[in-house]
Formats: C-alpha cells, sequence, structure tokens
C-alpha cells in the first residue's frame, strides 16, 4: 500500500523523469502496424521517427501492449520488427497458460514503479481500435467524474470504465494506481458474475459491484463518456464524451478527432542546450527478406540507441527507405542514401552505423572524436572545411560505407545527389560504396571529405583485428553475421561492468 503522503509528493514531482499523471498502455496486435502508425499521429502528433522521443518526459508515458502470439507472417514479422526497432513504444509479453493478457498489463504497471522506478497516478488502458481525449481526462480527475467529485482516495482507488456492454468492456479502462493489485490479487478469490465476461479487470467489477462490501475500491461503470461508436461522428457528443471505441475504419477515426478536437499529447520536451551539437545515430532497420538478421536487429537496435542516450544524441533507425528500392530496381543497400538524405536536414551531424555493427565502448563520444579530427586536420577553421568522415580499413582497397559521418551542409547534400545518379552502380559491384569511393578522390570533393585511409581502430573495426577499447566493431560478412553479432553484444554488456575484462570476438558467420 502507497501512503497518501507518498501519492502526493509524487504528484508534485509530474513532468520531472520517471513522474508521470498518467501510465498510458494501448493494447495491440502484432500485424496492426499501420493501427498503430496512425495511433501514434493522431494522439502523439508522431508521423515519424526523424526526431525521435529519446526519454518520455511529459505527464504521459505510453506503451503499446502486444497481445501474445504464437506465429506470424514472415512479411509482418520483419514489418514489426522493424517498427521496433524505429519506436521503441512497444512491450511484448510471452504466452502464458495461467495469466490472461490483462493479468499480464496489470503485472507489468505494477512492476515498472519496482524495476525501472517509473511513478504514475493513474493506469489507462485502451485497444487499438479506440480513441481518447488524455487532456479532458485528466481534467475531469481533477474536477469530478459524473457529478462527483472524488477525494484523493477514492481517486487512488479508482475503477472507471463501460463494464456492462458486451465484447466492449475493454474500449477504456482507467484505475487509479492503489487499484491495480488488488485487482490482480483477487483473481483467485472471486466468483465470475458473468460468464459471457472474460476480461480479468470486468469480473473483478462486476463482482465488486454486486458485492461491495468486499471492496473499498471506488466502481465507475460509464456508458456516458466512455461508448461505442455510432456509426456517424453528429451522433457522438462532443461535451460528455472522453473515449469511443470500436472504430474500425481510419476515416472514421481521423473524423472523430476533428469532431472532437483531440489535442496531441507531449510526451517530449524538446532539446534545450543551444550548445549541443544535434547529433543523431543512425542505422537501418530493414530486415533482408531472408530473415538472417531477425535475431539480433533488435539488439543491435538497442546497443545504438543505448549508446545515444547515454551521450544525449538522437537514435534513428529506418526501413521505408530500403523497402522502395524495389520500385527504384535498386539493389536494397541504396536505402542506405536516402535514408541519410531523409534525416541529415534534422541534424548538424548524422552518424551512420550499418545494422552488422556493435558499439562496444559507449565511453567515446561523437563531440570527443571531433577533438581528434581537429588534431589531424590542424585547427577547428580546417575541421570546419570537413563534411564526411570516412575510414579505409587496413588492406582493404577502398572505403567501407558501413560506418562514416556526415555533416548537414550543401556540400553534403550535394554529394549524396551526385552520388545517387550513379545508375552503372545500382546493380553493380560495391553499390553505394563504390559511388563514394569514387567521388571522394575526385578534385571537387577530396578537400570536403576526412579520409581516414589504413584506420582500423577510429570508428571501423573488424571483428578479427578487435582489442578492448575501440569503439565500433563491423561485421561485414559474406554470410549471416546475427550470432556473432549476439555475442559481441553479450561481451560489450560485460566490458560495461568490467571494463578491464579481457574479451575475443567471435567472427565465424554461418552460411
Amino acid at each position: 500500500m502507497i501512503s497518501n503522503e507518498k501519492i502526493d509528493n509524487e504528484a508534485d514531482k509530474i513532468g520531472e523523469p520517471g513522474n508521470y499523471n498518467i501510465l498510458f498502455a494501448i493494447t495491440s496486435t502484432v500485424g496492426a502496424i499501420h493501427q498503430r502508425r496512425l495511433l501514434r499521429e493522431a494522439l502523439f502528433g508522431i508521423k515519424n521517427n526523424l526526431e525521435p522521443c529519446m526519454s518520455q518526459d511529459g505527464n504521459v508515458y505510453y506503451k503499446f501492449l502486444i497481445e501474445p502470439y504464437r506465429s506470424v507472417e514472415r512479411g509482418k514479422l520483419r514489418d514489426f520488427t522493424a517498427e521496433v526497432v524505429e519506436y521503441d513504444d512497444i512491450k511484448e509479453f510471452p504466452n502464458l497458460s495461467d495469466k490472461t493478457f490483462q493479468e499480464n498489463i496489470l503485472q507489468w504497471a505494477l512492476d515498472l514503479g519496482v524495476n525501472k522506478d517509473i511513478n504514475y497516478n493513474y493506469l489507462v488502458i485502451i485497444n487499438d481500435k479506440a480513441l481518447i481525449n488524455l487532456e479532458k481526462l485528466q481534467q475531469v480527475l481533477k474536477g469530478a467524474i459524473n457529478g462527483n467529485v472524488l477525494t484523493p482516495t477514492q481517486k487512488r482507488r479508482l475503477m472507471w470504465g463501460s463494464f456492462m456492454t458486451e465484447d466492449a468492456d475493454d474500449m477504456a479502462i482507467i484505475l487509479g494506481r492503489d487499484a491495480i493489485a488488488p485487482i490482480l490479487n483477487s483473481k483467485n478469490s472471486i466468483k465470475v458474475v458473468n460468464s459471457n465476461f472474460t476480461n480479468t479487470i470486468t469480473q473483478a467489477f462486476q463482482y465488486y459491484r454486486k458485492y461491495p462490501k468486499e471492496t473499498d475500491l471506488y466502481l465507475v461503470n460509464d456508458e456516458v463518456g466512455i461508448i461505442e461508436f455510432p456509426n456517424a461522428v453528429e451522433n457522438v457528443s462532443i461535451e460528455k464524451t472522453i473515449a469511443v471505441g470500436r472504430l474500425y475504419l481510419e476515416e472514421d477515426m481521423r473524423d472523430l478527432l476533428e469532431h472532437l478536437s483531440i489535442p496531441k499529447t507531449l510526451i517530449c520536451r524538446p532539446p534545450n542546450d543551444p550548445n549541443k551539437l544535434k547529433i543523431a545515430v543512425v542505422t537501418s532497420s530493414f530486415v533482408y527478406d531472408n530473415l538472417c538478421m531477425l535475431p539480433a536487429a533488435r539488439m543491435t537496435g538497442d546497443n545504438k540507441r543505448g549508446y545515444a542516450q547515454r551521450n544525449g544524441y538522437s537514435f534513428v533507425g529506418r526501413s521505408a527507405e530500403f523497402t522502395q528500392q524495389v520500385s527504384k530496381k535498386r539493389k536494397t543497400v541504396w536505402g542506405k542514401f536516402d535514408a541519410v538524405e531523409k534525416i541529415l536536414p534534422h541534424y548538424d551531424w548524422i552518424f551512420w552505423l550499418d545494422m552488422d555493427t556493435v558499439i562496444m565502448n559507449y565511453n567515446v563520444t561523437v563531440e570527443g572524436l571531433f577533438e581528434k579530427f581537429v588534431d589531424i586536420v590542424g585547427g577547428w577553421e580546417e575541421f570546419e572545411k570537413k563534411h564526411l568522415i570516412v575510414a579505409r580499413p587496413v588492406h582493404d582497397v577502398m572505403i567501407n560505407a558501413g560506418v562514416f559521418m556526415l555533416r548537414n551542409s550543401q556540400w553534403s547534400r550535394d554529394f549524396l545527389r551526385i552520388a545517387q545518379q550513379r545508375r552503372d552502380l545500382y546493380l553493380g559491384h560495391m553499390y553505394e560504396q563504390h559511388a563514394m569511393w569514387d567521388l571522394i578522390r575526385e578534385p571537387e570533393w577530396a578537400p570536403g571529405t576526412l579520409y581516414l585511409d589504413q584506420d582500423d581502430r577510429t570508428f571501423n573495426t573488424f571483428p578479427s583485428r578487435y582489442i578492448r577499447g575501440d569503439f565500433v566493431v563491423h561485421y561485414a560478412p559474406d554470410g549471416c553475421p546475427a550470432k556473432p553479432i549476439i555475442d559481441a553484444i553479450g561481451k560489450m554488456k560485460l566490458l560495461e561492468i568490467n571494463p578491464d575484462m579481457e574479451i575475443k570476438l567471435d567472427h565465424l558467420m554461418d552460411h
């Protein structure tokens, strides 16, 4: 049980990291990628991940919660994996025969406070066929629910939803934080009042409504503020409606957003340090048709995201630009240039890393490397003339384009545009890497390139040459690197705990 004093203190801290008014859970299925994209835009104004939220620091913390699944079509699984890497707003649950999906959700909500140090006043659950006005909801919670002004204790033990409508009882549920544990703990002690209702929270509500002396939860069944969609937005009350469920058509959802004037909820505050360079760590989140990298894709994405979070950068994973190469009649790898062109205008610098790279040393910063580069070129004035930083590893015949840094400048934009025109390389040898290599050796482009020749150490090290302290390991294999990449990420985590540990990286690939 959480004391009143602690709850009041936490309410004062809302807006600080880890303290929220609402923990917002949106239930969904693995294949509902388009629906999640629609809801991100509708509820939070997130149209893409070009400038992602690296830390949710508004008064709402949200996640999409994916119902357990046993199998999924290969293409959907590939696209879902890319979505997980790109947005970092998805939580999956294992198939557990002894727990319902709602029990998993309630346990997850409880565990957040213990394991993640995330504090909140209310848990709000909707499904991905519903809309809710979070701003209006918070206003009602501050004021009166259905005309009743609740005490602080009643708010903390609130159980509010539309629990008497069959097949629609999970449209929107609002629980005070102190209501979660009693509901979860009651599953073995309550009796099912109506067998047509199978959801854990609904069963608890109906039981306690019938036997009110057995609980001190504050129960609210609301069929006015939480409604099923009546097929025409004109039939939805602007004044009374908080949430609408059973929305199956995108046009209905968009019309309802406009009809109810549902505002976007800000989940991230914009960066406010004008003296810090805006840097993005960028990678591919595209998994090829053979699904070779599927087991490692999320881990290598998390590896780069963790580095970005540690050092105050953005992390951007992109797959759409790789997918579109079929229409452009180019090898998929050319999606790298499309992605870089799209992302570059949003940052001062981007740091591109192929998916098959692992950041082994989080203590090496981009700014620290810039200091090194300044020394190489002879001062900041000379460094300002450099726009592309790329290495040619020892024994390689050309640069390796799996890792490079690019400044947001007209030079860089022109460079990419010209490289993109190498139609002779669209299906040819070394593809986009060859295009870069040819350009940086031309008199027009060489002065703007910081060319790290015969360099295995700065930011592009092959696993067989790795020594402790190296920054980025790049597998660049002929076969599938998933297993050695997973091994490397595991060893990197050990190095975080014990930096003096000696390790050797596996570089044998699956063929």
